[in-house]
């Protein structure tokens, strides 16, 4: 009699290549061919898996820039959707990206190369809500968009991505990586310390792991930018980039318009300060206060850090997004999701003047808050199941500073029981003139995706690879600026002669 399993029941129980028992007639024992992965994708559609409602699933044909995969998207606590995409040649590895800002939609492209071309199960999920990166208005009084978008969602998803990998390929992943900058960075740090069985490797880009303090931090700066004085015009940040660079460009041996060394730079925006009157080549006491606010350690009435401000380098880039809001409707991106903390979440009041807004006010507000959405430094658990973790991050980022990863590595030493322990499973790199997650001056193309996969599966250290970082001809993506990626506390110090441009004239050197 024939097999009453139908042939796209059949495929997602079984491997591909048992299928070919999973029907044909009994009496004569022929096999049915194997279901074709158009039929393996199609049995996805409408089905539900994991408490998850899968609404589509479509296989994509092969492009230049990836191979042949069914598509699945789906959607889990009603407002959770995700996607999920299942390579027909798949490598047994599973990779989860994160995404950016307060969410809002699915962003499943890779930061690193490696992960659109070698055959990972791709996930991504847009945090329990949909909308602009820089709305947060869906978390008025909301707490199951916040308890998703703080630390849920991504554990949730997973959850649901593991079970369809196994009905697709009859088997689990052999490694699961994730990856992820900004808000993306803090979900992998979420991820680290609340599931640490999740993922065998994570790749941490600048990351918002303590959202509560770094928005307080854009909120100060925002007040500081209303102040009477104290705007700055795109000709001032350009003065104030120009003078860092002319101070600190050569500390790495090399003018090559790049601070690579930004320990060693103590530039003070005082040095500006106008002596007679405003003019266009100097700054005014107001605007020097703006600068200083800035640069400096926000700290709350008692003395206490709330967060460790901002390096110099790379303003005439960053401020006009991020700070000033030249090229943001006039009010940059910091105090607009500042705003959206402070009137969404803390105070529940969208009318709230938030440059009103006194943190000692609002003191156990914050504290709640933190406790969904700011990831700690206890990575004992994970580093005890044997998994990686690489933190990154470019040095002329103006949207999370690069001290607070400094901050995070050292807390985390901290925690575990001293470096040693720490360095055993965690390394640290900065990524000298890259802005925000990437562009800048600096070579923001790196692929750590590769690195930490040598680390977990071969156990090579991600420092003893010799990574070099790329910057790319945006039109023919070839390099055109080449460096050394250097674990910190060292930076790529030039030996003196060679192209500037090339990596191999730089050499890692912590002074």
């Amino acid at each position: 009699m024939k097999n009453p399993l139908s042939m796209a029941a059949c495929a997602l129980l079984s491997l591909p290549i048992v299928l070919v028992a999973c029907g044909g007639d009994s009496d004569n024992n022929t096999p049915t061919p194997a279901a074709s992965a158009q039929d393996q994708c199609a049995a996805f559609a409408g089905a539900s898996v994991g408490g998850a409602t899968l609404n589509k699933a479509k296989i994509v044909a092969a492009t230049t820039e990836s191979a042949e995969y069914c598509k699945v998207t789906g959607t889990l606590h009603g407002t959770l959707n995700f996607e999920v995409r299942l390579p027909t040649v798949w490598n047994n590895k599973l990779l989860y990206s994160g995404d950016g800002g307060w969410d809002g939609s699915i962003t499943i492209a890779p930061s690193s190369p490696s992960g659109t071309t070698s055959g990972y199960v791709l996930v991504g999920s847009d945090g329990g809500r949909q909308g602009g990166v820089l709305d947060a208005s869906d978390f008025l009084n909301n707490p199951t968009a916040q308890a998703d978008f703080g630390y849920l969602s991504i554990h949730s998803v997973h959850e649901v991505a593991k079970e369809i990998v196994h009905q697709r390929y009859g088997s689990d992943a052999a490694f699961s990586y994730f990856e992820g900058c900004s808000n993306g960075g803090r979900e992998a740090l979420i991820q680290a310390t609340r599931f640490p069985d999740d993922f065998d490797g994570i790749v941490v880009r600048a990351p918002a792991y303590s959202f509560t303090e770094l928005f307080q931090a854009f909120v100060a700066n925002g007040k500081a930018l209303a102040a009477p004085g104290g705007q700055l015009s795109d000709a001032k940040v350009s003065l104030i980039a120009k003078a860092v660079t002319a101070q600190c460009d050569a500390l790495d041996g090399a003018t090559d318009g790049i601070v690579s060394n930004p320990a060693a730079c103590t530039f003070n925006p005082a040095v500006l300060r106008c002596t007679a009157g405003d003019g266009p080549t100097c700054l005014t006491d107001a605007q020097v206060a703006t600068a200083n606010t800035i640069y400096s350690e926000l700290k709350r009435a008692d003395g206490s850090s709330v967060y460790p401000g901002w390096g110099p380098g790379g303003e005439d880039l960053g401020w006009p997004l991020w700070v000033t809001g030249s090229i943001a409707g006039g009010t940059g991106y910091q105090f607009q999701f500042g705003s959206g903390l402070v009137k969404y979440w803390i105070t529940g009041d969208p009318a709230f003047n938030v440059l009103t807004f006194d943190p000692e006010l609002y003191a156990p507000e914050l504290r709640l808050a933190a406790t969904t959405l700011d990831a700690t430094p206890d990575l004992r658990s994970f580093f005890k199941r044997g998994s990686k973790l690489i933190l990154a991050h470019g040095t002329n980022d103006w949207a999370i500073s690069y001290k607070g990863s400094i901050k995070y590595f050292n807390d985390v030493a901290t925690v575990v029981g001293g470096t040693s322990t720490r360095d055993a499973s965690m390394e640290f790199f900065l990524q000298p003139g890259v802005q925000h997650c990437a562009g800048g001056v600096g070579p923001d193309t790196v692929d750590l995706l590769d690195a930490v996969t040598k680390w977990r599966e071969l156990g090579t250290k991600p420092s003893t690879q010799n990574i070099v970082a790329k910057k790319l001809d945006p039109v023919t993506q070839t390099p055109v600026l080449t460096r050394p990626l250097c674990k910190y506390p060292d930076f790529p110090k030039y030996k003196g002669n060679g192209d500037l441009n090339a990596a191999d004239s730089y050499s890692c050197q912590s002074s």
